[in-house]
């Protein structure tokens, strides 16, 4: 497990690549219900990867309780929408899609934001 910073937000980054990939390549086959364990694979894998950059970020003194409510948020659509996208293609599209805008702003945005504060706070501490 990496202890420095710089470790984990490169850890943090690799996932946010590869998640970002998965709803690419999702979406770009459209709603074949042959997609849905991909759909229900990435979906637990965003589960795993908010989980441990709360924990990484709460570490470092970073995680502000909006950062943690959009976590909640997002899973929390996710939760409800899923039981009716098992069976429509269209709205697991619209879903992924959702996750997809989602997943950018955060990216750029809170995530952002949270990580150069990490990274501000770990070197003040050296």
């Amino acid at each position: 497990m990496p202890r420095a910073w710089e470790q984990k937000e490169a850890l943090l980054e690799q996932q946010h690549n590869q998640l970002e990939q998965g709803l690419e390549d999702l979406i770009a086959g459209g709603s074949e219900p042959s997609h849905l364990p991909q759909m229900m694979h990435l979906i637990q894998k965003l589960k795993l990867h908010l989980r441990l950059e709360e924990r990484w970020l709460s570490e470092a003194g970073c995680l502000c309780q909006g950062h943690r409510l959009s976590h909640q948020e997002l899973l929390g659509s996710i939760e409800q929408q899923l039981p009716q996208c098992l069976n429509h293609g269209g709205l697991r599209l619209n879903l992924l899609m959702d996750v997809q805008q989602w997943f950018y702003q955060h990216r750029h945005g809170a995530d952002a934001i949270a990580y150069a504060r990490a990274k501000a706070t770990q070197l003040v501490k050296q």
